[in-house]
């Protein structure tokens, strides 16, 4: 997902600022998708057409200043995602990410999306935010991890392989 618009909310900043001055930090807890396509406004409060709402399947810390989120969405709903948003654990819709005219990806219901969105978080009080994984944590942000150690694996058990068939060729020859 490029060239779209990543706009945060005045009611969600408003919640980050008045969480941070009671000394706790905002969740967010969920990602949302809608069918529309257009330019965010930092006066929404809700997507203008959302279809599904999912938690968080998965985050790392890219820095202090940029999370990276994952989430799945599955079942049997059918939509051209236009529209992104992300939630508090309030419900208050943080920010919303879109473009006019560009469809984001389609969700069909055959079988499910999954998706990874970088937050840059400098337009926010600084440790204002956190993020609160849903219960069925995927690790969708280490699949390039694992497929690398998987590979790994693989490589060291055919050496393995490889150096035991040498020794039994030896034995025999002896």
């Amino acid at each position: 997902m490029s060239d779209g618009i990543l706009q945060y909310t005045n009611v969600g900043l408003d919640e980050l600022i008045s969480a941070k001055g009671q000394g706790i930090q905002g969740k967010i807890t969920h990602v949302a998708a809608g069918t529309q396509k257009y330019t965010p406004s930092s006066l929404q409060t809700a997507l203008r057409d959302e279809r599904q709402r999912v938690a968080i399947a998965d985050y790392e810390d890219m820095s202090s200043r940029e999370l990276r989120i994952a989430a799945r969405f599955d079942g049997d709903l059918e939509y051209e995602v236009g529209e992104v948003g992300f939630f508090l654990e309030s419900g208050t819709l943080l920010a919303v990410y879109s473009s006019p005219g560009t469809t984001l990806t389609y969700k069909s219901p055959s079988s499910h999306w999954l998706q990874r969105f970088t937050l840059d978080l400098s337009p926010l009080p600084t440790d204002s935010v956190t993020v609160v994984v849903g219960v069925e944590n995927v690790n969708l942000l280490l699949a390039d991890e694992l497929a690398d150690i998987s590979a790994a694996t693989i490589g060291n058990m055919a050496r393995h392989v490889d150096m035991l068939f040498r020794v039994m060729d030896l034995e025999k020859a002896r």
